[in-house]
């Protein structure tokens, strides 16, 4: 499967280069029912696991310019995080069960936490993601993340969406122009 040429420049000037997937329906098939049976058989445990071998599947078979992707994370980094977000999910539904009126501050607080998250799991994303043996990396922050997740939204309301594709297109150019490949930052060039 072919995406659109893409172009990149070289020495002053642009050449065309396309995306390629080498990866296989009937080949996936097998890796995802694995994963969704062992996943079930070990109660969600195996689930980084399944995570890792998906995402390594994918970036392997990904190809631009000869050169394919590789996945860095390892299953335990990914059930670390996963173990974090079970307790804290235990503890919320624990006080909010026995203070309801402390849940409601815990969800407040948690909309206001949700640009960090988005953040921080771009940030580990990225930077378990080479291209040519050069990792990429995320560099947003949580003000601007802040503004373009929560606050934009939500003021949004008040143009009854009509605010909303200008928002999207924030969004976007925030998750893009953060992300660079070793040292050379992504600069995106989008139309609302």
């Amino acid at each position: 499967m072919e995406d659109q040429p893409q172009s990149i420049q070289e020495s002053g000037t642009f050449s065309s280069v396309t995306f390629n997937f080498h990866g296989q329906a009937g080949e996936f098939w097998r890796i995802w029912i694995v994963n969704v049976l062992l996943s079930i058989v070990t109660l969600g445990i195996y689930s980084a696991w399944a995570k890792v071998r998906t995402m390594r599947y994918f970036y392997g078979n990904t190809e631009l310019d000869d050169h394919r992707f590789n996945y860095l994370a390892t299953p335990l980094q990914v059930l670390k995080g996963r173990i974090i977000a079970v307790v804290l999910f235990g503890l919320y539904y624990l006080v909010s069960s026995l203070f309801p009126v402390v849940g409601v501050f815990i969800m407040i607080a948690l909309m206001f936490l949700f640009p960090f998250f988005i953040c921080a799991s771009l940030r580990f994303n990225m930077r378990m993601t080479s291209y040519r043996n050069v990792k990429f990396d995320f560099k947003g922050r949580y003000g601007e993340a802040l503004l373009n997740f929560l606050i934009l939204p939500i003021a949004s309301i008040f143009t009854l969406y009509l605010a909303m594709p200008w928002v999207l297109k924030r969004i976007d150019t925030f998750l893009i122009s953060n992300v660079s490949y070793g040292d050379k930052a992504f600069k995106p060039e989008l139309s609302t």
